[in-house]
């Protein structure tokens, strides 16, 4: 009998329990009163998760590179080789075995003949003196006189010089008391050239010339040592007397005339 009771008294009891955990299928009341329809519990809906999109994931952090040093032994810088370059040849002179044959002559002229030709004393525009007229009054008159001269021959570009020297005599004193003294000096020429041959058959040249002589007055008393000298750069037609320089006194000038000859 007990035993009965108690498997009566279990089932009682779970049928209670199921009772109370069970929903009850008709509307419960709230404190008003009123009717509440219960709902069905809402059940979350589950979205299947998104996989992370390649950028969404985390990159992976690169792991630091560790260098391992290594020992370089330097080297020697080497010579850079450079090739020899050939020597460039200048062009050859065509005037590199040329000789020049050069004249200087110094001219005494009345000026009263010049004026004849009218040549004026002052150059005055065109009109001056010229080693044609000095040429032609040696010619045809007295009135011009080759006092010295010199002559030479010098390479292209080169220089060349000649001089001449002598002895001449000088009185002094008064005739009427028959004194005289006579003394010795040395007079003469030299003359000096470095001539250049340019285009054209132009020729350039640096020249020097000097002359000392002894020029005696009145009965050959009373003389005097006279000397002339010109340093000039000029340029020269070839074959072409040029007046290069002149001295003038009061009746009388002095002339200096230069003439080149190419001789190939």
């Amino acid at each position: 009998m007990k035993s009965a009771k108690t498997i009566l008294i279990a089932a009682v009891v779970l049928f209670a329990t199921l009772s109370l955990r069970a929903p009850s299928a008709e509307p419960e009341e709230d404190s008003a009163g009123a009717k509440v329809v219960p709902t069905a519990p809402v059940r979350p809906a589950l979205t299947p998760a998104r996989p992370p999109s390649p950028s969404e994931e985390e990159a992976p952090i690169p792991k630091p590179v560790t260098r391992t040093p290594t020992r370089t032994t330097p080297t020697r810088p080497s010579a850079a080789r450079t090739t020899p370059r050939r020597p460039v040849r200048p062009a050859e002179d065509p005037h590199k075995d040329t000789v020049i044959f050069v004249e200087a002559f110094m001219v005494d002229v009345r000026l009263s003949a010049l004026r004849s030709l009218g040549v004026p004393e002052i150059s005055e525009g065109c009109k001056s003196v010229s080693a044609e007229q000095i040429i032609k009054l040696m010619k045809t008159t007295d009135a011009a006189v080759l006092t010295a001269g010199a002559k030479l021959s010098v390479g292209h570009n080169n220089k060349a010089e000649t001089k001449s020297r002598t002895h001449q005599s000088m009185f002094f004193g008064e005739p009427d008391k028959k004194v005289v003294r006579r003394e010795y000096v040395d007079v003469g020429t030299t003359f000096s050239a470095y001539v250049i041959i340019r285009p054209g058959q132009q020729i350039y040249m640096d020249i020097g010339f000097e002359h000392s002589g002894v020029e005696e007055g009145d009965d050959k008393i009373d003389a005097v040592l006279a000397e002339r000298e010109w340093t000039s750069s000029v340029t020269l037609k070839d074959g072409k007397p040029t007046l290069v320089g002149s001295i003038a006194g009061k009746e009388t000038g002095t002339f200096l005339i230069v003439t080149a000859n190419i001789k190939e």
